[in-house]
């Protein structure tokens, strides 16, 4: 296929998914509804996408970003887990962050390559993620990973 001819059939397939999800399709020429065009779009500022008893909720913890067995990214000395919504940590949570007390939870860490977690090492961090309930091995798919500090005491 050319490059053209996929990104028309990805965009067809994107077309044919929001429709069967029932979203409003755009007229031709008109530009698609969505955040800050007046439409109903999945960005933080709408409180993102509906969170029922069935769904997994993006959850925030604050901790200490480490390197624990096998190259594995763990948060420790964590948090509860809250309810928070999609999106990244706004410079007022990150600062309220900075002054909570640690707890003693421990959570294994996905999808972390793309917030390159070295450069926050031993940092404490505000970690969002989809929370994956087991009791031997906890761990966070990471939306958002952010420093609150740079010291984690």
């Amino acid at each position: 296929m050319t490059q053209a001819t996929t990104l028309t059939f990805a965009c067809a397939l994107t077309l044919a998914a929001a429709a069967a999800l029932g979203a409003p399709q755009p007229q031709r020429g008109q530009a698609p509804a969505g955040p800050g065009r007046g439409g109903r779009g999945a960005g933080a500022e709408f409180g993102g996408p509906p969170q029922g008893p069935n769904d997994v909720p993006i959850v925030e913890v604050v901790g200490c970003l480490t390197q624990g067995p096998g190259n594995a990214w763990m948060v420790t000395s964590a948090t509860e887990p809250v309810k928070a919504p999609v999106g990244f940590s706004k410079p007022e949570e990150l600062k309220a962050a900075e002054g909570r007390a640690l707890g003693t939870l421990r959570f294994r860490l996905l999808g972390l390559v793309e917030f390159a977690p070295a450069d926050h090492n031993g940092h404490r961090v505000v970690v969002r993620g989809l929370w994956i309930k087991d009791a031997s091995d906890p761990r966070l798919n990471v939306t958002s990973l952010m420093t609150a500090s740079a010291e984690c005491k």
